[in-house]
């Protein structure tokens, strides 16, 4: 008798821990086009209040593991899918994107400028993804936005206007700038130093008008420059800045 009482707890104990394997089950990765890829952890819904391991409280109710699911975020505000319990009630709203979709820095490469770095920690910080996406910038549309169209309020520049954000003629927010060394065989080299301008004009009086801000840039002599080209258009007689037809030592280092 006590034999068949302990083979009975041993099938019970064998059972009990077959249940706890059965319901470890592995986590979905669901490959999104444009917003990178979501896990969706068994383990962790199964411990959440109202489903207490139990599998029927979305299968197949809310998703049919025998058909072919996939729902857009547009089903998922309707109901749908996760939105059945992710409706803000039950638990946190769908459209609390970054709970599911990770985000991280985004680096858009400008042949001219170097690249430029946007973080979304930063902006989620006072705005919701669907303030930007998709109404101001569409990932499923691979287009660089120049600056041009950002001053007419596309991309960037919907936010950054001068009011809702600093505008998109303040550059080196967005843009690195650094010092520039122009290495000269007659003369000493010569150091432009950025911050220094910057601190007094606008990138714009410059870029492009007088320098394109990139490498193909004609080299400029002195005599061009006197004639009010490239550094000649600011350093003009002194009215300006001191003239470039004096003053040598305050730009080439001997």
């Amino acid at each position: 008798m006590k034999q068949r009482y302990a083979f009975f707890i041993l099938i019970l104990t064998i059972l009990s821990g077959s249940f706890a394997y059965a319901i470890d089950i592995k986590d979905v990765t669901f490959k999104t086009a444009n917003f990178g890829k979501v896990i969706f952890s068994h383990n962790q819904h199964f411990r959440q209040e109202g489903i207490k391991n139990n599998c029927k409280t979305c299968h197949n109710a809310i998703f049919n593991l025998r058909g072919k699911n996939r729902y857009t975020m547009a089903d998922m505000e309707k109901g749908k899918s996760c939105g059945a319990c992710h409706n803000g009630k039950r638990a946190f709203d769908i459209n609390d994107c970054i709970q599911c979709h990770k985000v991280a820095n985004v680096t858009i490469k400008v042949k001219e400028t170097g690249p430029v770095t946007f973080s979304h920690k930063k902006h989620l910080s006072a705005y919701k993804c669907a303030v930007c996406h998709p109404k101001i910038y569409d990932m499923a549309v691979k287009k660089p936005v120049t600056m041009a169209q950002m001053e007419k309020g596309k991309s960037c520049g919907a936010c950054h206007n001068g009011k809702d954000a600093f505008k998109t003629e303040e550059c080196i927010k967005c843009h690195p700038v650094k010092d520039v060394d122009f290495k000269l065989k007659d003369s000493g080299d010569v150091k432009f130093s950025h911050e220094f301008h910057t601190g007094i004009y606008k990138c714009g009086d410059c870029h492009v008008k007088l320098y394109l801000p990139s490498a193909k840039n004609k080299r400029m002599t002195m005599a061009e420059m006197e004639e009010a080209k490239s550094c000649g258009a600011c350093h003009n007689e002194g009215k300006e800045a001191f003239t470039v037809k004096e003053n040598c030592d305050r730009c080439h280092k001997m």
